[in-house]
């Protein structure tokens, strides 16, 4: 690649990464928050260097002397071939088609636990605020916090709570019923890890269609720890707007 091509393909890049921070909150389809000044930070870089090299490479393209009288022989080795420009094209399809947020389908092919989350202990403290909840109180929690209750909660505060839940729907294999599920990651989409829940009385909706559900916790038979899926009974449901971040 020649360096009038390097130069825009880093300015191009640099224009992308702003492009989803400064303007939008495209970024968080990919990484948590906290990265956002990071990426703004590379993005301005990215695009300051690229502009330099275009300058320099115009630069020395106005001050190349014509030596005339002077022959030629061969080709001129300091150029790439013009078929090196096509390597911006997937730097300007960035603009066009956007990688989505993770959804059903990552949830679909992600293979369930079968055991309470790692290095939890059985018994604790939670930051689900239940325990401070008033009796009869619906309690809003994340899919993730529902998940750690349902699992490793051996005095089970959830059964009989009316708690909301917020996520995407996902069908279940069989096609006969479907998941509240939500994504849940450390740094970035690539760690992303898998939080749902069985959703019972209540039609399967579209999948990718995001829910506000309110409902109960099904409680399980037998010890918590081998309960592989955990039951939602749906009391009402309304249907949102995607939240501008999927993840938890």
């Amino acid at each position: 690649m020649n360096r009038m091509a390097q130069g825009l393909t880093l300015v191009l890049l640099g224009a992308a990464a702003l492009t989803s921070t400064v303007a939008t909150d495209l970024y968080l389809n990919w990484v948590k928050p906290g990265f956002g000044p990071f990426l703004i930070a590379a993005g301005v870089a990215m695009a300051v260097l690229g502009v330099l090299v275009i300058v320099a490479e115009l630069r020395e393209t106005r001050q190349e002397p014509e030596a005339e009288g002077v022959e030629h022989h061969g080709h001129d080795h300091s150029r790439a071939p013009g078929v090196a420009w096509l390597l911006l094209l997937p730097v300007v399809a960035v603009f066009v088609v956007a990688p989505p947020a993770l959804g059903a389908y990552t949830v679909e092919t992600t293979a369930g636990a079968s055991g309470p989350p790692p290095d939890q202990p059985r018994s604790g403290r939670f930051d689900d605020g239940l325990v401070d909840a008033e009796p009869g109180e619906v309690v809003p929690m994340h899919i993730r916090q529902f998940v750690m209750r349902a699992w490793i909660d051996e005095e089970r505060l959830l059964a009989g709570r009316e708690v909301e839940l917020t996520g995407f729907a996902v069908p279940t294999a069989d096609g006969q019923g479907w998941y509240l599920a939500r994504l849940q990651m450390a740094c970035c989409a690539a760690d992303a890890v898998v939080n749902k829940v069985v959703i019972s009385g209540a039609p399967a909706p579209e999948a990718d269609t995001w829910w506000r559900v309110r409902g109960r916790w099904i409680e399980p038979e037998g010890e918590l720890s081998d309960v592989s899926e955990h039951g939602f009974e749906v009391v009402e449901m309304e249907e949102v707007t995607d939240p501008p971040d999927p993840y938890e």
